[in-house]
């Protein structure tokens, strides 16, 4: 995940229909329906990958595929290197490809043809419409439980999001949440903070505003920044507020819409009164805008380092309950078995003892502002210590994950062609009830579209 604020590209993820007996997907096939979904720029070389002979030389070699371009690149290098040193006898070939469409073009691709390698990185919003058993392996639980690496050290709703068939597909390493940034000096003098010196919680959206109008005495400006233009930040938003009003999106198995069109319109309607009574600004440098004395921010945790790096004086609290049960969009990094003919034997057993030690380990992790999906991490006192990350570590317990579809996680079809239809309305382009109407006619055309990387397993 990038470090700096952007707007992700269009998605490649994967859609519907899932019969069992379906053939695995070929290359040609994902080559097709990468093409259609505007992917095809990824295939682009990869350096780091060893030759097929290279490798039968050394049966422990782990080849490991990630997309930590960013910030947290560093982080995991740093991860990598502490576990070569404890484990000079397994060498291990890491390769960061190029975030977002271009990653998981390339490691469909390598799936389809049995030829990937040992293991890879995948947000778990991902893994439904990934095929899993065709394009992913499921994971030994078995030898997981040798490493240490239990279910009961996960929050449930985390680790089974990554359960398809009884199988385990996907290995959490964190969540990254949506979080509410905000400038200590503006909120003291607002009389906001708590004895503690952090934000007091706000409950309600009308003491929300309240405390926006607050601060907006003292910074004389505009006292959020939050980006109405970006549909995927507003699909952000709208997720948060929209699960708090106990609202669903779609049915469990992705079959039908279950939008509460009233909820829904609610949410609009008062994100739209947050750009009209200018309270939020949109298209503002969200980094700039805090950096030069604004208010909050809504925005991803992965901020912490520009933040961080600028010096302020600020905290982080997980995203605020506005509309009644405590909710925040959040998104998870977890370890996945991309499909190899044959897999098993020494390559796989240090594949999964790789992931067993990285997950454990999380507490480096969480310096690159993650909060860590291994619950011992969040308990450690130097982990307690970490400020402002330790702030949201809340996020955990109140994580809400996009609905589990072929189209559904980061940078996918369901944040860039609903969310287009959120920011309309919080732009007062459209009404609120035409805004709904439009992520309606949206979600049914993802529901109505084949998932062009094919069939999973999943029933």
């Amino acid at each position: 995940m990038s470090r700096i604020p952007h707007h992700p590209r269009h998605s490649t993820a994967p859609p519907p229909g899932r019969t069992g007996g379906a053939p695995r997907p070929t290359r040609r096939g994902l080559l097709a329906g990468a093409a259609g979904l505007g992917a095809l720029t990824a295939l682009g070389g990869v350096s780091g990958c060893a030759s097929p002979a290279a490798l039968a030389a050394d049966a422990d070699r782990v080849r490991f595929w990630n997309l930590f371009s960013g910030g947290d690149g560093q982080n995991m290098r740093q991860l990598l290197n502490r576990f070569r040193r404890d484990h000079p006898d397994i060498p291990v070939d890491d390769t960061t490809l190029a975030w977002g469409d271009p990653y998981y073009t390339k490691l469909a691709m390598a799936g389809a043809g049995g030829r990937a390698p040992e293991l890879a990185v995948m947000h778990l919003g991902r893994i439904t419409g990934f095929a899993p058993g065709r394009l992913l392996d499921p994971i030994d639980t078995g030898l997981l439980e040798q490493h240490g690496i239990r279910r009961e050290d996960f929050n449930p709703l985390l680790w089974d999001r990554a359960v398809v068939d009884g199988k385990l597909y996907g290995l959490p390493l964190d969540i990254h949440p949506s979080v509410c940034y905000y400038n200590r000096p503006a909120c003291r003098d607002a009389g906001l903070l708590g004895d503690d010196g952090r934000l007091a919680e706000i409950t309600g959206a009308e003491d929300f505003l309240a405390a926006l109008g607050a601060v907006r005495e003292v910074i004389g400006q505009s006292p959020l920044g939050w980006n109405a233009l970006a549909p995927v930040e507003c699909w952000w938003t709208f997720l948060s507020l929209y699960t708090q009003t106990g609202g669903t999106i779609l049915a469990e198995d992705a079959a039908a819409i279950t939008l509460d069109d009233d909820r829904a319109a609610e949410v609009l309607a008062f994100l739209a009164r947050l750009v009209a009574e200018e309270y939020a600004v949109p298209g503002q440098d969200l980094v700039g805008y805090l950096v030069n004395g604004g208010g909050f921010v809504w925005f991803g945790n992965w901020l912490v380092i520009n933040f961080n790096d600028a010096g302020l004086d600020y905290g982080a609290r997980p995203f605020p309950t506005l509309f009644g049960t405590p909710a925040g969009q959040a998104e998870s990094h977890c370890f996945v078995l991309p499909h190899q003919r044959g897999r098993g034997g020494r390559a796989n057993e240090a594949a999964h003892l790789l992931m067993a030690w990285l997950v454990s380990h999380s507490l480096a992790w969480a310096e690159a502002s993650h909060v860590p999906a291994y619950l011992p991490v969040l308990s450690d006192p130097e982990y307690l210590a970490l400020q402002p990350q330790a702030e949201y570590r809340a996020a955990m317990d109140r994580a809400v994950f996009d609905p589990p579809a072929w189209f559904s996680g980061t940078n996918s079809r369901i944040q860039q062609e609903v969310g287009v239809h959120i920011s309309a309305a919080a732009m007062g382009q459209v009404s609120p009830a035409d805004g709904v109407r439009g992520m309606r006619d949206a979600l049914g055309r993802l529901l109505a579209t084949r998932n062009p990387f094919g069939e999973g397993s999943a029933a």
